[in-house]
């Protein structure tokens, strides 16, 4: 049996030049990797953009989706190709919700990410503050480059509604982050189990898939291995 493709799509504030060490541990094991590079200005317009990565596979496709980007995999996951759904600390919404219906659902309690006030409708984390709450197991140097790197996440991201939840049609496996400042754990837990998803656990930051490629790897050789 052939290996089915892996399509990476990224989370707000940044690109997907985060999942390269994921892409060279998918690749040196056989893999085709492609990585979707959305604007992240609207959820319709990303999920169009990931729809049009899968038209281009050959064969099967795992779907794999980091924070914001398990919104758009939840939309965009419905293309005929995809038999197997990955979310890695990622945002899981059901039909007619959106990442900001999710967003006010969390924990009030605990830390809460750092996001400066929107400024012609888009939105940015605070520098100062990106180490700490976005990826602090990464060493200094490469969170401030992520930091300095960030690309705005528009509003109309954050409200986009899902219409047809793929997870409802799709087996799933999520990535719980014990130490993630941006997506409570708890959170995670909960949209993961509503999913009905398979659930591996680590310790590390909202920044895994750069600081942990092995973990994130291995969840997404045993999703293509299940399907």
């Amino acid at each position: 049996m052939s290996k089915p493709t892996i399509v990476l799509v990224h989370g707000g504030f940044v690109d997907g030049g985060g999942w390269r060490n994921v892409y060279d541990e998918l690749t040196r094991d056989g893999y085709t990797v492609r990585v979707v590079q959305n604007a992240t200005k609207s959820l319709a317009d990303d999920a169009a953009t990931t729809r049009q990565i899968l038209d281009g596979v050959a064969g099967d496709a795992v779907l794999v989706g980091h924070s914001y980007g398990g919104a758009v995999i939840t939309e965009a996951g419905t293309h005929d190709k995809v038999t197997a759904l990955v979310y890695i600390t990622a945002f899981a919404p059901d039909k007619d919700e959106s990442v900001n219906t999710l967003i006010a659902g969390f924990p009030q309690d605990g830390p809460q990410p750092p996001i400066l006030p929107p400024v012609d409708g888009y939105l940015f984390l605070d520098r100062s503050k990106f180490h700490a709450s976005f990826a602090a197991d990464l060493p200094a140097p490469d969170a401030a480059f992520l930091a300095d790197s960030q690309v705005p996440w528009g509003l109309d991201a954050l409200g986009g509604p899902i219409t047809d939840p793929a997870w409802r049609s799709k087996p799933s496996w999520y990535l719980h982050v014990t130490d993630d400042k941006m997506i409570p754990p708890p959170a995670q837990l909960s949209m993961a189990d509503r999913i009905g998803a398979t659930v591996a656990e680590t310790p590390g930051s909202h920044a895994i898939y750069v600081s942990q490629p092995t973990v994130v790897a291995n969840l997404i050789r045993t999703a293509a291995d299940a399907t």
